[in-house]
């Protein structure tokens, strides 16, 4: 089977759903039905594997396609871009990046709202930065959820290191194989943002899915429907045996649907005391820093932790462009 032509490797919570559902309307790609269907994560990498996986979820009659797949938790697993490079070294890579406090805020409400979290943020954030904490959770295994809902909780922060996340995709694959998409620019201005894509993966621009410009899956900590209910039907064995009658790629859009459905309310808005927000702040500035000197475009929240620093790079960026 072909290889895939691009990679949306994360990160989570930064609207790599709306990249997803975007790209999966276009006619010249095609996509699994579910987005999040690892495969990298997995130690079993092999080309018979792929080939398997490739059959069950692109079928053998695509192949005049591009082949595209999202994985939000491929780019804060260690392992995944040396996979990647083994099997498809010529692949492209898309990672859609968002202020690392919100993302952080946004993990963690997700948390809330799987009821695998009961502490309050402040609390959550202050336990994370201690330095056992953040070297720990930087090497953990990336919960594979077979089993329900796994807590997250050791991720929060270490997740949103954006600028450590891909310093590993950057030493696997050479820098024009990796797009760093912004969430703020894809809300702002989301045709000339899908158009880079477009244009990155090898298709022509224009192309406007009805989704565009739609927040499509909205987070909070509520849910319509409590987690406890989802237990109790699983519990039903009549109930549960005719779901499991139903195709799993089909099991996997339908439970997708429903998440992006069952959220509820937004919850509290983010409480950090002021010197707990600025230890983050800090603690990101280090990181973004590490993201700068990787030659990838400053991001648009940039200033809020380098001050003067994100103007100055970006100003360098375009000088470059006409030398």
């Amino acid at each position: 089977m072909k290889p895939l032509d691009f990679l949306i490797i994360g990160a989570q919570k930064c609207a790599t759903t709306a990249l997803f559902e975007h790209l999966r309307q276009h006619p010249g790609i095609a996509m699994p039905l579910e987005k999040e269907v690892p495969f990298f994560t997995g130690e079993d990498c092999s080309p018979r594997s792929w080939d398997t996986f490739a059959l069950d979820h692109f079928g053998s009659d695509q192949e005049h396609k591009l082949w595209g797949k999202a994985s939000p938790q491929y780019m804060c697993d260690p392992q995944v871009p040396a996979r990647i490079r083994k099997l498809m070294p010529g692949v492209k890579l898309v990672a859609i990046l968002r202020d690392p406090i919100e993302r952080t805020w946004s993990h963690f409400q997700m948390g809330q709202r799987r009821e695998t979290e009961p502490r309050e943020f402040a609390e959550v954030v202050e336990s994370l930065l201690a330095e056992d904490a953040r070297e720990s959770a930087r090497s953990l295994p990336v919960p594979d959820h077979a089993e329900g809902y796994q807590s997250e909780a050791d991720f929060y922060v270490a997740w949103s290191e954006y600028g450590r996340c891909l310093a590993g995709f950057n030493a696997c694959f050479d820098p024009g194989q990796l797009l760093v998409l912004y969430t703020e620019d894809l809300e702002a201005e989301p045709e000339a943002t899908l158009d880079r894509l477009l244009e990155f993966i090898g298709l022509p621009t224009g192309f406007r899915p009805t989704t565009l410009g739609e927040v499509i899956h909205r987070g909070g900590a509520g849910k319509r429907i409590p987690q406890s209910v989802r237990v109790w039907l699983r519990e039903r064995r009549l109930l549960y045996w005719l779901w499991q009658q139903v195709p799993e790629k089909r099991r996997g859009r339908l439970r997708f649907q429903y998440e992006q459905w069952n959220v509820g309310n937004t919850g509290n808005p983010m409480a950090l005391p002021a010197g707990l927000h600025e230890q983050l702040r800090q603690h990101f500035a280090t990181d973004i820093d590490s993201l700068l000197a990787q030659a990838l475009p400053a991001p648009p929240w940039a200033d809020r932790y380098l001050p003067g620093k994100a103007r100055h790079q970006a100003h360098s960026q375009s000088a470059s462009a006409f030398l």
